[in-house]
This record gives C-alpha cells, structure tokens and sequence, in this order.
C-alpha cells in the first residue's frame, strides 16, 4: 500500500511516482540526520546566554546589551553562510547538503550567499557495469524528517527538474546514504523449469553501485540545489561539470547550466551571478601539477554560461591548447565582458574565438608560466589576438598581456609578423556545429574587417594597460606592413589619451635567448621608457601610475619541461586550498 501525504506523494512529485511504505517508514524514523533547527540560533553566541530572539521585533524588546548580542549573532551568521565551499571530499559534500536543508527551508538564510566553490571533477572513471541507476530508490536511503522531505522535493521542482524521471532521480541521488555508497535493489525474472514447465518467479538482489560517480552526481545535485535556492548569488568558482552537448544521467549540475542559459523567459536562480571562476579538475590524468591542464574543454565550458544575464566575468587558470575543447561560441552571443585566462597557453585562434564571442569586451587578460608545456615550449603570438581586440577597441578599458617570455623576436623585431598575422586570422575560419544553427540565425555574427595596420592609439577607451616592455614597443609601434620605424616612435606619443595607469613587465631581464631566431632589438627600449616618463605629465596627463621601474615586475615565465617530476621547482605555482571571491 502506498502513503501519502495529504496533498502530495510522500517520496514523490505529483503524478510522478510513489513509495512503498516500508520504504517510507525507513526514511521518516525519527533518527534522522537533522539539519540545525531553524527555532534557534544557528550560532550560538545568543543562545548561549539565555537569549533567544526568533526575530528582529523581539530583539527591539529586549535590553540595549542583549541587543547588541543579537545583531552580533546576525552578522556572525551572514558571514557563516555567505561563501560556501564544497571540497573534493565526501564529507564536505555532506556537510554542505546539511546547509542545503537549512536553505531550502528558510530563503531569508539561503539569500545570504554570494559565492560558491565547487571542486573535483565530471571526469570519473568507473565501471559502467556497476554505474547507479537513480531511477531506482537506494536499498538504505538517508533517512529524513518528512518536513525536510517535503523541502527537498519543492526545491527540485523549483529548480525546474521536472522533465521525464528527472525529478525523481535527482531525490534518489540526494537519498543516498551518507558513507556515499548508493545500493539499491533491482528486480530479476528468472525461468526455472520444473517438470519440463517454465515457471517465472521474481527475486530481489542487491547491487552495489561505484561509490565514484554516485558521489559525483550528489555532489553536482547539492551544488545545483543551493545556486537555485540561493537568488543573490554573485560569484561561483566551479569545477568541470561535463560536456554541453552531452546528456549523461546524474550530472545536475549540466543539466541546470544547460537549461538556464537557453531559457527564454526570466528563470528564479542565476540572475545575479557576475563571476564565474572555472576551476581545473581535480585528480584527472590533464593536471598532474606540473605540466599545464591539457584536459580543460574551455569553448565546452564557455557554451554553458555565455546567455547568463548579468554575467561579467569568465576566468580560467591552467589551461593548455585543447583540440577537443568543444565548439567555439559563435561571434557576438556571449554576455560576459571581462575574460581572464592566467597562467595558461592556448592556441591563438581559441582567444580570438573567445573575444569574438563577448558582445562587448571590457577586460582581458593573458598571462603565461606558473606551469610548463605539456610538449615543450609554445611560441604564443600577440598579434591575432590584437586584430581581434580591434573590434571591441570602443569598450576595452584594460588590457593585461604577459607573455613575452614565450613570444618570438621574429614577431617583434623581425618582418614574421607582418607578412604572417593576416594569415593566421584568416586560418581561424570555423563551420560552427549544427548545434549552433538556430541561434546563428537570430545573431549578428558579422564581424567588422580589420585594418591592415593596427596600434595601441587605436584603443580610444583604455585605461589601464599591462606588457612586456619589448610588447608595448611592438604594440605602440603597430602592427602591419606600415609599422613606424625605429627612429620614428615615441612611445609618449603612441599611447591612447585616455590611459590612466601602465604596468611593466621585465624590464631589464634578457630575452629567452631560445626564441630569438638571430633577430634582435632595433630599439632602445631603456631609453624610450624613460623618455615616456619625462614627457607623460605633459603629453598623457590621465596616466598617474607607471609600475615596473622601481621594483622591477618580472616578466611570467614556464617551468622548464626538464625540471619534470619537480613539483617543488620556484617556477611552479601552487593552487590555492580555496578560490573564493
């Protein structure tokens, strides 16, 4: 006999599914794991001294000292729930899910958070012959007071899982016991024959499933769950989430990022979120904490945010040239107006993807080192990447390049970048994926065509610029086949009017002596930086702050691929335990 409750399902959503009432008697015992009672402090500074005050009109009643008290115990509590981080380890997970109960049962707390971490990865190797099937209820559920119950299902429903079993499966991955081992019972119909008859009898076994992937899937459901309950969330650092074009049962998390950023209409969660932070994988065979991520599917990862409405920002860290990164976001269809891709090297052509993707670019930035190449040193090339700057130059306000150390003096000082530039932006022509077909119908996916001579005067908005000395000569000098020569710049008189600050990179140091090609320097760098210095207050009178003179900035440098397996050489730079903010 199913149980119900008086106005829906006890386990299940209306006309979705029910539970037996053995199954349900195991989950409502009163020896439930209890989220914090939401009748007392959840802090319990007041309730230590004797003071409880359920509400802010109670705390006016009360004496000034207790008061001050109660106000300190609100701001404690803001803080305690206004970042929030879920580490690669079960029980951070479960903790965060008994936050979760708090949330879905009390917006007021819920609306407190603003950024969530999430770490770990969507690349989990497991045995397919042991993968959880969720639609099935695990043989010993977390067992659950029914108002917590109750809150979880009109969370998921909220949340907008409600397409086929879905709603289902995501309680059932949230059922699943706490040691993070989903079992469940699955049905067999055997034929045994007795006296030359075949009789069908059913029995019961119980399957234990990978312990991997169903810790994955409650991890990327809890985490789905607190961004669609949390409505002022602002940033989110987070972990791969799987792959835009791919449907695999259990990943939440995609499936939520998939549906809100094609949703047409206005969606409860994700419309403040500003920063998006993706973090590398952990534990995958790309980031082995010496070579670069060479698994990090960055246009797959672009794809699921770019149509959030207030997005901002977009950064990635660690990321080396993928060919199988996904399809390219088509020009002109993403939000966001600030990319930052740091201690990374990617192919030319994916950062002119990118660019030409933002709808209006203000920020970005580039820098190199920290890791060294999965195959050796990169040459990395600054001039596709400034024709496709070009046609965002009337928002871009700041400009953040390091990567000198890995660029060719044949680009620089030699006649390479001149004859080659143009080819490689016309080598970066892509069919875009079917799947793009109907947006690319809506979309203004023409491109302005780009001059044959670009320079760093044609940036009107800039404000704040950041190069390798001999890159801010290149840059100021132009790029094409009119570039000025050597005795005619003047940086002073190359720099947009409208810069405010420039920040230098290197000066002083070599060059990397392996990408000099025979080419060297036409110009004397040293003296062109004083001199813009001496002239700056009269000529650029916006530029208050010049950095890399006194302390010199050292320029972003790899870690040497022969230093390979030191994870203690001072080149290699460690992640940090958290991300926030």
């Amino acid at each position: 006999m199913s149980l119900r409750s008086p106005h829906r399902s006890l386990m299940g959503f209306p006309g979705r599914f029910l539970l037996s009432g053995v199954v349900c008697r195991q989950i409502t015992r009163r020896t439930a794991i209890h989220a914090p009672s939401l009748q007392r402090p959840l802090l319990g500074r007041a309730w230590r001294t004797g003071i409880h005050a359920q509400s802010r009109v109670d705390a006016i009643a009360l004496p000034q000292r207790a008061r001050g008290i109660h106000l300190a115990c609100n701001t404690e509590e803001e803080q305690k729930y206004r970042e929030l981080r879920l580490g690669a380890e079960f029980r951070d997970v479960e903790s965060a899910f008994q936050t979760l109960l708090v949330f879905v049962k009390s917006p007021e707390i819920a609306g407190q958070l603003r950024h969530l971490e999430v770490h770990g990865s969507s690349d989990v190797h497991f045995d397919r012959d042991r993968a959880p099937d969720f639609s099935i209820l695990p043989q010993e559920p977390r067992q659950l007071d029914i108002d917590d119950l109750e809150s979880l299902k009109m969370a998921i429903e909220k949340a907008g899982f409600m397409e086929g079993n879905e709603a289902q499966m995501v309680l059932h991955i949230l059922l699943q016991n706490p040691d993070g081992r989903y079992t469940y019972v699955i049905p067999h119909l055997p034929f045994v024959s007795l006296a030359g008859q075949s009789v069908i009898y059913l029995i019961r076994s119980t399957r234990y499933s990978d312990n991997r992937f169903a810790g994955m899937a409650f991890k990327q459901a809890v985490a789905a769950l607190l961004i669609t309950t949390a409505p002022n969330l602002e940033s989110l650092s987070v972990c791969p989430i799987g792959e835009y074009h791919r449907y695999i049962k259990g990943y939440s998390l995609l499936s939520l990022f998939r549906r809100a950023n094609t949703a047409r209409g206005t969606l409860p969660y994700l419309q403040n979120l500003k920063k998006i932070l993706f973090l590398p994988a952990q534990g995958s065979m790309g980031n082995n904490g010496f070579h670069y991520n060479t698994c990090e599917n960055y246009h797959e990862r672009l794809n699921l945010v770019r149509r959030l409405p207030v997005l901002e920002s977009v950064s990635f860290v660690i990321a080396e040239w993928n060919n199988e990164a996904g399809n390219p976001p088509p020009p002109n269809s993403a939000n966001y107006s600030d990319i930052r891709v740091t201690r990374s090297n990617l192919g030319e052509s994916d950062f002119c993807f990118m660019i030409d993707s933002s709808k209006a670019l203000r920020k970005f930035t580039w820098t190199i080192g920290g890791r060294a190449g999965s195959e050796g040193l990169a040459i990395t090339e600054l001039s596709p990447l400034v024709r496709s700057l070009w046609k965002h130059r009337y928002t871009l306000e700041e400009l953040d390049i390091d990567i000198e150390d890995n660029m060719s003096a044949r680009e620089i000082y030699g006649m390479y970048g001149v004859k080659r530039h143009e080819e490689l932006y016309e080598d970066e022509d892509l069919v875009y994926d079917e799947a793009w077909e109907g947006e690319m119908a809506e979309l203004d996916t023409s491109l302005e065509t780009v001059p044959v001579d670009i320079c760093l005067m044609d940036f009107p908005k800039l404000k704040r610029l950041g190069l390798g000395v001999h890159s801010l000569c290149f840059l100021a000098r132009g790029i094409g086949p009119n570039r000025l020569g050597a005795e005619s710049l003047s940086l002073v008189d190359r720099l947009p009017g409208s810069l405010e600050s420039l920040r230098l990179y290197g000066k002083g140091e070599e060059s990397n002596p392996v990408l000099n090609f025979g080419h060297q320097s036409d110009l004397d760098v040293d003296a062109l930086l004083e001199t813009l210095v001496a002239e700056k207050d009269e000529k650029l009178p916006a530029l208050k702050t010049i950095e890399g003179f006194d302390p010199v900035i050292p320029r972003a440098k790899e870690v040497p691929d022969y230093a390979y397996p030191d994870d203690d050489h001072p080149l290699i730079w460690k992640q940090p335990e958290h991300w926030l903010g």
